[in-house]
């Protein structure tokens, strides 16, 4: 903006020289001329009394003199010869001064080659005496004073650079001191720094626009901050793309899912780069088209629903949003519901199907009388394994839904296990097991029927499970604030494969094992859930053939 002003200002001021040397050339060139016009009239009226005196003297220095006869013949010439000149009877002047007395005309001549100014007067014989003159042209006039032009310009020029200078600075100065960024609603702030008062206008518009500019800054910082944060955060997948089907947007649940270490190494790369699945590839295909689509993937273990769905702008398809949804949990759920419901099934149905085969041969007179004593204790038996099972569901449901009693008591530990070690005795001293306790009596706030459940299941597992001549350890410990109950047999074991689902419910490693002792498969679930009840937590350490060990924390509650 400074060097426009500047060039302008130069240009302005040596247009106005130039302009004003142009003019003064013209005026002096016109004033030159007639003042040569007014000294040959003068001259030529005193040669005509000259001559109409009888004077002879017709040679001047500064005017071309001719004698013309009233025919229009040259008599005399004082720049050629007489004879050579012709006839001037046509000539302007010569007319004027035959009719008026005195004529004048201006023309180019070629005797006296240029722009040439006559002046004719009738003498009293009635002859004409001609005065001419060659005019100085403007170019001459021009040249003449063109050197001292030069010079004044250069001098006006040097003037005009430090006046344009001086003055373009001192305009720009005011505009300068503006500061847009601490400026407020007061005109005070620049009343003493020569600002400009016509632009306080603009400038508090200006600071209004950058005001609201600001305020949806911010608005729009708020929300792409809280949008970051929810995507950041959110379990689900999220990946975005453009018409083309390449990667605008991810989130960290995709990196997770995908193994990928920074979002920059997909992003504006096609979703290929993401998971390279010839299904995947053709229901994004389908769905940039403007379907809506729904698939599953599993990958490292997990399951996803995967949501595709179109992103239209105008009525024409601009993208597309997919979401991935893990259902690993309501998989492995509805999985366990499965097996759940077959085992419960299968559980039912051996004892049902016991009971009513004897009761039918009982009633239908099959069975002999001396057998109705054996048939009715193993009916009396599978119904009391039917009622066992019902009882285990129903307290598994109870633990489900969270409706297990909440009454926690003080009580000795090591005495409530003793309680249920001479409880099994009998059970233990018929597998030949021992059955041993270790450690201290230990204070436990917490539910003790359920404390007793857990002890008695746990206890029971290890004489089920155990060889001849074995035994089962039940051990106490305050370790940490937590009260550390371990039952350690010297048993079966359980293989690594079958460790980690061993608390599911109705799992069993060695089924003929499990249905040679009438176990439900419910207990150890059981216990898991009693251990979690009491905010605790529970460790398995096995091997196969060697024994189990099973180490329940409890804290008290």
């Amino acid at each position: 903006m400074q060097k426009r002003i500047y060039i302008n200002f130069l240009l302005l001021i040596l247009f106005c020289v130039l302009f004003l040397a142009a003019s003064f050339s013209l005026f002096f060139w016109s004033a030159t001329q007639s003042q040569e016009m007014a000294a040959l009239r003068s001259q030529a009226y005193l040669m005509a009394e000259l001559v109409n005196h009888g004077g002879d003297n017709l040679l001047t220095e500064t005017a071309r003199v001719t004698i013309i006869a009233s025919d229009g013949q040259v008599l005399m010439d004082s720049h050629a010869p007489a004879e050579l000149m012709g006839s001037r009877a046509d000539r302007e002047e010569v007319r004027q001064a035959l009719q008026n007395g005195s004529g004048e005309a201006i023309r180019n001549s070629g005797v006296l080659d240029g722009t040439t100014f006559y002046y004719a007067v009738k003498l009293q014989d009635g002859s004409v005496l001609r005065l001419s003159r060659t005019l100085n042209n403007l170019a001459e006039v021009f040249t003449a004073v063109l050197p001292a032009l030069i010079a004044v310009t250069a001098i006006v020029l040097l003037f005009v650079h430090i006046v344009a200078y001086t003055l373009t600075r001192n305009i720009i100065k005011p505009l300068g001191t503006i500061d847009l960024e601490s400026a407020d609603d007061s005109y005070t702030s620049y009343k003493d720094n020569d600002f400009y008062e016509e632009l306080w206008p603009y400038l508090r518009k200006i600071n209004n626009q950058k005001q609201e500019i600001k305020r949806q800054m911010h608005a729009l910082k708020n929300r792409a901050d809280t949008i970051d944060a929810i995507t950041a955060n959110m379990q689900e997948g999220l990946i975005l793309l453009d018409q083309n089907g390449l990667i605008l947007a991810t989130n960290n649940s995709v990196l997770n899912i995908f193994n990928i270490n920074k979002e920059s190494e997909i992003i504006h790369k096609n979703v290929l780069h993401i998971y390279r699945d010839a299904e995947f590839n053709q229901a994004v295909d389908k769905c940039l088209k403007g379907f809506h689509l729904e698939m599953t993937l599993l990958r490292n273990d997990n399951f996803y629903n995967i949501y595709l769905n179109p992103v239209y702008s105008d009525g024409n398809c601009r993208g597309a949003v997919i979401f991935f949804i893990n259902k690993t949990e309501q998989h492995k759920a509805e999985s366990l519901r499965r097996e759940f419901s077959a085992n419960v099934s299968h559980e039912l149905k051996t004892p049902l199907t016991t009971i009513s085969a004897l009761s039918e041969m009982m009633a239908n007179g099959m069975a002999k009388a001396e057998d109705f004593v054996g048939f009715a204790a193993k009916i009396t038996g599978q119904t009391q394994r039917l009622i066992n099972i019902i009882d285990d569901i129903i307290r598994l449901s109870k633990f489900d839904e969270n409706k297990i009693e909440q009454e926690f008591d003080t009580f000795d530990v090591y005495e409530l296990a003793g309680s249920v070690i001479t409880a099994l005795q009998d059970k233990a001293t018929e597998k030949g097991v021992i059955l041993k306790l270790e450690g201290c009596p230990l204070t436990l706030t917490a539910n003790s029927r359920l404390i007793d459940e857990l002890l008695y299941n746990l206890i029971d597992n290890g004489i089920k499970y155990n060889q001849e001549g074995g035994s089962v350890t039940v051990s106490l410990l305050s370790e940490n604030s937590w009260c550390k109950i371990a039952v350690a047999d010297t048993g079966i074991g359980i293989p690594q494969e079958h460790q980690s689902r061993i608390f599911e419910r109705f799992y069993r490693a060695d089924n003929s094992r499990s249905k040679r002792t009438g176990g439900t498969g419910l207990g150890l679930s059981i216990v898991k859930h009693i251990v979690e009840h009491h905010n605790g937590k529970i460790v398995l350490d096995s091997m196969d053939g060697e024994g189990t060990t099973i180490v329940c924390y409890i804290k008290s509650m």
